[in-house]
């Protein structure tokens, strides 16, 4: 007798592949063409008035030369700009540019249509099961992780 067991691993790799493309393909109807999907997330990692890059790098859990990387494309992308820090005029602080401004609100109302074609397509009380199962996941994996 075979048991089922699900794939939840497969289930949320498929989802989150099938996201970022969908959000990368709705970034380029507004023009933010090639804009790669792993730089939306440090859009939200910085401060308003700027991050120096060694805490970007701490925010986002990736090593100061992969942090200086991206910035470094985003910036010749036109969405960063790196100027001096007030407090510390040795150092540089990271921050959005009038193009990095308008990605960032594109990237909140593809967010905004993404999650409402989901509640489209299951019900808003799917979706919010959905969601609170998808938490249980990640506190699960967290607890895991740290050999909980």
């Amino acid at each position: 007798m075979s048991t089922f067991s699900p794939n939840v691993a497969r289930a949320l790799l498929t989802a989150t592949r099938a996201h970022a493309a969908a959000v990368v393909t709705q970034l380029g109807q507004r023009g933010y063409v090639n804009f790669p999907f792993a730089s939306a997330s440090l859009l939200w990692l910085l401060d308003e008035n700027g991050t120096r890059s060694t805490t970007l790098a701490q925010r986002a859990g990736v090593t100061k030369q992969a942090m200086s990387q991206q910035v470094k494309q985003m910036e010749r992308d036109g969405y960063l700009e790196q100027v001096p820090d007030i407090t510390d005029t040795r150092a540089k602080v990271v921050r959005l540019t009038s193009r990095g401004e308008s990605v960032k609100a594109a990237c909140v109302e593809v967010r905004e249509e993404l999650n409402q074609a989901v509640t489209n397509l299951v019900g808003k009380g799917k979706a919010r099961e959905m969601e609170a199962h998808l938490d249980a996941a990640t506190r699960a994996f967290i607890d895991i992780a740290a050999g909980i």
